[in-house]
């Protein structure tokens, strides 16, 4: 039972998920503790050091006292009577080996009646660079053992797969994460050019005893009770105390914990997907985030490429900035392209694969043009049961990508969002994604990427990419495939209906045929796919949530609203707008009114129907309030 926070919303998150995030310190308070920080003789050669480490006991009392004396305000707003445990400096300094793996915590009380805490403050902004703390919510819940530095680890034998279900928890200096001992939790390598610091409290409930346990070896444990300064008086962890008072010595033995509890305790779905990836780890972060990022081609490849596409001397033909190759007019050189792309590519990246059956491969272009945005979507599905396989993007930039040269963005998780398959043609199919292109770009996760590395994706994870505002164009491959029994479909929106597919059985070849522009002329003609065995017909359903619902669904996946994006984006398009263009409407309005472009079936492309003015608008005025 939580009974020490004053906050009810606050002990609602904590029992769900172990931790919680809040405002905390003020400036003032925190350039004082910036300044007990350089009182303190941390030793740089360490690349993970805690004041806890010091041997001068005195010090550390005094400098436990001092942190806690100037918290004591925030901690009085937060908290009600509690038992201390002390405070601490931590530091992780720059370099790879500064990596903290995933941990729990020792046991210090009874779990089975109580909990013991860590309020953690950053004292400057944590992020993936810095080595910013990362959870697995819910994970409080699996434990079920003593913990100790001197005993086995439960999950070491799952560690690898557990890593996927890491959130980052990025903060601001002076915020905290308040976390229960037992929640799992770890933190990447620091690898930015200043320490990352921060501070700790610790506390457990007023009427807790506190406890420690060693490990003899041969199944047997001792515990001790430990005085309240325990974390004090106590700083070879390894090792027996040499304080507190014995109590018992028993048998004991650390039950290795398994993915399936885990999933059964988290809730988390059981996999029916048949690997696509040798690696485990890989998988299990591919399923839950949508997509993996992984080094792909070698410098030879990419001038193999870039030779190519050279020679190609592909155009945008229609004229949008953005062209992908398979749409080219000339089909024998599409035909060409495809195959040279596979030949060069597929290699470096079927390494890593159980097998692959790949159908398309094509150059993907985006031009410099400041207004090319290409909104969020999803791509066709291409397989029978998306359950059991997977339709699969492998996008490999030819040269660095980044926000200024339009690098794709994606929002993790929403490979899992939806469940229906995703028909052509564009725009006149209904989509969960046709109503929410404002409300879902300010959420994107920019995946700046190196010239070679590959960005494989769910074909049902939401993506987009911000303009070019480079002058040289953005080279991209992109390959198609999935696992190599997977038999491969098309879903085509029967003429004349807005809610009945036509399935069809299809070979590779049916991308060298169709695109989506043809499709999209030849359903308002009224014509169907010729030349491929049509399984049957299939009624069409897909989820049209509000905008609030979106939202809080982007946000469950742990995406974040990325301001920067969205302040640049601001910035490309400030200029005066029409009284003619102007939305005149509330910010509320605008996110669960689908406007006229979004609604039309007009037969135009999907660039032309989501146009880029038209979301930047929308993106302005989210971000600022003006329009």
């Amino acid at each position: 039972m939580i009974d020490f926070l004053k906050d009810q919303e606050l002990i609602g998150q904590l029992e769900r998920d172990g931790f919680v995030v809040f405002p905390f310190c003020s400036d003032v308070q925190l350039e004082q503790l910036r300044a007990m920080y350089k009182t303190i003789p941390a030793d740089s050669k360490s690349p993970f050091w805690s004041s806890s480490f010091l041997a001068d006991t005195q010090f550390k009392k005094q400098l436990s006292e001092a942190v806690a004396d100037s918290l004591k305000k925030s901690i009085t707003d937060v908290l009600f009577e509690h038992k201390p445990l002390g405070c601490s400096f931590l530091t992780k300094f720059k370099g790879e080996y500064s990596e903290m793996p995933i941990h729990q915590d020792w046991t210090v009380v009874d779990e089975a009646n109580f909990g013991s805490y860590t309020i953690w403050i950053p004292l400057r902004d944590t992020n993936e660079k810095n080595g910013a703390l990362q959870v697995i919510p819910g994970s409080h819940k699996l434990n079920s053992v003593i913990r100790s530095p001197s005993l086995p680890v439960a999950f070491e034998g799952i560690e690898k797969q557990l890593r996927p279900y890491l959130q980052m928890v990025e903060m601001k200096a002076g915020e905290a994460i308040l976390f229960n001992h037992a929640l799992m939790h770890s933190s990447p390598a620091n690898q930015s050019d200043a320490p990352r610091v921060a501070v700790t409290y610790g506390f457990v409930p007023k009427e807790a005893s506190l406890s420690m346990y060693y490990y003899i070896g041969k199944s047997k444990v001792k515990k001790y009770n430990m005085p309240d300064d325990m974390f004090i008086n106590y700083p070879e962890i390894r090792n027996e105390p040499l304080i507190g008072e014995f109590e018992q010595e028993f048998e004991y033995q650390v039950k290795e914990l398994t993915m399936a509890e885990v999933e059964d305790k988290l809730g988390i779905p059981k996999s029916q997907m048949e690997p696509l990836f040798k690696d485990a780890q890989l998988q299990a972060s591919f399923e839950k985030n949508g997509f993996v990022k992984i080094p792909a081609l070698g410098q030879d490849e990419i001038s193999q490429l870039l030779e190519l596409y050279n020679e190609l001397n592909l155009k945008d033909e229609k004229g949008y900035g953005f062209h992908v190759g398979m749409d080219n007019a000339d089909k024998g050189l599409v035909s060409t392209m495809v195959s040279r792309i596979k030949e060069v590519a597929m290699p470096k990246v079927e390494g890593l694969l159980t097998g692959s059956h790949v159908f398309t491969a094509s150059f993907v272009i985006k031009e410099p043009n400041p207004q090319g945005v290409v909104p969020p979507h999803q791509d066709w599905s291409f397989v029978e049961d998306e359950k059991r396989h997977c339709s699969v993007t492998c996008w490999i930039p030819l040269q660095d990508v980044n926000m200024e040269n339009g690098c794709l963005g994606v929002i993790k998780g929403s490979n899992r969002f939806f469940k229906s398959v995703r028909p052509s043609p564009s725009p006149q199919v209904g989509t969960p994604l046709k109503d929410h292109m404002y409300t879902i770009f300010p959420y994107l996760e920019l995946q700046e990427m190196k010239a070679g590395e590959a960005l494989i994706f769910d074909n049902r994870t939401f993506h987009a990419s911000p303009p070019n505002t480079t002058d040289t164009a953005r080279i991209a491959v992109g390959l198609g495939f999935t696992q190599a029994d997977a038999e491969i479909r098309h879903y085509y929106l029967k003429p004349g209906t807005e809610n009945v597919l036509l399935k069809y059985q299809i070979e590779p070849d049916f991308f060298l045929k169709y695109d989506n522009m043809s499709l999209s002329k030849m359903y308002d003609a009224g014509m169907v796919i010729e030349g491929y065995n049509l399984i049957g017909e299939e009624s069409y359903t897909w989820e049209n949530l509000s905008a609030e619902d979106m939202r809080s669904l982007i946000e469950s996946a742990g995406n974040k609203f990325n301001a920067p994006l969205v302040e640049t984006m601001t910035k490309l398009f400030v200029q005066p707008i029409s009284e003619e263009s102007r939305i005149d409407t509330e910010p509320e309005s605008i996110l669960n009114t689908p406007t006229k472009s979004e609604s039309n079936s007009d037969g135009r492309t999907f660039l032309q129907t989501y146009s880029p003015m038209n979301i930047i608008r929308e993106v302005k005025f989210r971000l600022t309030g003006k329009p």
